[in-house]
């Protein structure tokens, strides 16, 4: 504006290319104050390190082809999993006698392939876990050790845990 009063007697023109200006600039900031900037923060990557609980389990028998879901009771869901850097500690919970106890803790080493997804307890690296999903929230262990039903083919055991904190 402070050339258009120098040019007074081009009024009519400085308008017109003021106009013809302002919408460029005005779609130019609308543009450069998109609010992308606010998640410029990396995502947090997701990581077995933490204490989980079991909120479900599914048992797959190749042999008839069907799935059994196993849902613990609410005591049951309070046995946790630990997870630290090498070791993780299990505690369990049980219901005896109409009551919620501790029947067990246990801490064992461990080794995780995040390249693999596979997980095996130290001395066991023949009878792996693998995790087939992990976020910030959730992690599903699947055991592909045993032959439940007898048919000559391991069986699939798919663990549903949920993370503490």
């Amino acid at each position: 504006m402070e050339y258009c009063l120098i040019f007074v007697a081009f009024k009519n023109s400085c308008i017109l290319i003021m106009k013809k200006l302002f919408l460029p600039f005005a779609l130019v900031s609308l543009i450069a104050c998109s609010n992308d900037d606010d998640n410029d923060q990396p995502a947090a990557k997701a990581s077995i390190i933490g204490k989980w609980y079991m909120d479900k389990a599914e048992q797959y028998t190749s042999g008839n082809q069907q799935t059994k879901l196993y849902t613990p009771s609410e005591c049951e869901k309070k046995s946790t999993h630990e997870f630290r850097e090498k070791d993780m500690t299990s505690t369990t919970f049980a219901p005896q006698n109409n009551t919620c106890i501790q029947t067990d803790v246990v801490t064992r080493n461990y080794t995780y392939n995040p390249e693999t997804k596979n997980f095996w307890y130290e001395g066991e690296e023949d009878y792996p876990y693998i995790i087939s999903q992990l976020t910030q929230t959730d992690m599903v262990l699947e055991d592909h050790t045993e032959d439940i039903d007898g048919d000559g083919i391991k069986d699939i055991i798919r663990r549903h845990l949920k993370r503490i904190n």
